[in-house]
């Protein structure tokens, strides 16, 4: 900032000097609405090298020579660069990214932020070393929280569990109907009976949901009681 007052203070005082005899006088008239103003361009040229000469209306010339444009350029560059230390770290965006999306996998999170691999698993092992970060493995993804999202790992896991689509759509139709049987959950939500199949053992196996004893070949499911108030508690379906 102070580079490009020092330009235009340059500008300034060499405007101040007449340079060379006066060649030409033109009149010129602007109209501004009806009423015609005339005014007076003084156009004189001054010797230039390596520089380019502006003409100002009622001034001398003012010369920019190279040395202003330099002092301007450098200005400009370090106003730049000041705007740049303004955007946040990819550390604070990492953290920003987690407490938006708790139970964000690694590959989401990447996609969310928009960055190398490599930079985000550097500072999410260091954020979850430093204790600000907690993750959890659901399968061959691992999710992360804000550590203090929750303390119990089976909250922690619904709540990872609960970012996959499929997942969301069985937990809301159980939520809805109370107890459901695979066999309903494949016809009303027109999915495959095996990915149904795969996705309820999940949860049953993660205690989200308990399997009705009933005679029978379909057995239907019901979420358990911790799973109901946690998914009522945290608005996660």
């Amino acid at each position: 900032m102070a580079l490009m007052i020092s330009g235009f203070v340059s500008i300034f005082l060499v405007s101040q000097n007449s340079i060379g005899p006066s060649i030409a006088v033109q009149e010129s008239s602007l109209s501004y609405g009806f009423n015609p103003v005339t005014i007076d361009f003084d156009m004189l040229f001054g010797p230039m090298s390596f520089g380019t000469s502006v003409l100002f209306p009622s001034v001398h010339t003012a010369a920019f020579t190279p040395s202003t444009f330099f002092s301007l350029a450098v200005g400009t560059v370090v106003v730049d660069r000041r705007s740049e230390k303004h955007e946040p770290r990819l550390r604070d965006r990492v953290v920003n990214g987690i407490a938006m999306n708790p139970g964000i996998h690694l590959r989401e999170l990447q996609r969310y932020i928009g960055c190398a691999m490599g930079a985000l698993q550097y500072h999410v092992k260091h954020l979850e070393t430093d204790g600000l970060i907690v993750s959890i493995r659901t399968g061959n993804s691992k999710h992360f929280f804000m550590s203090d999202f929750a303390q119990d790992d089976n909250i922690l896991t619904l709540t990872a569990l609960s970012r996959n689509p499929t997942i969301q759509s069985i937990l809301l139709e159980i939520v809805e109907k109370g107890r459901v049987t695979q066999a309903d959950l494949s016809r009303t939500l027109e999915l495959d009976k095996s990915l149904i199949s795969y996705y309820s053992s999940a949860l049953v196996k993660a205690d989200v949901l308990n399997i009705v004893r009933v005679f029978g070949r379909e057995r239907p499911v019901i979420l358990s009681e911790w799973a109901s108030s946690a998914i009522m508690d945290l608005a996660l379906v």
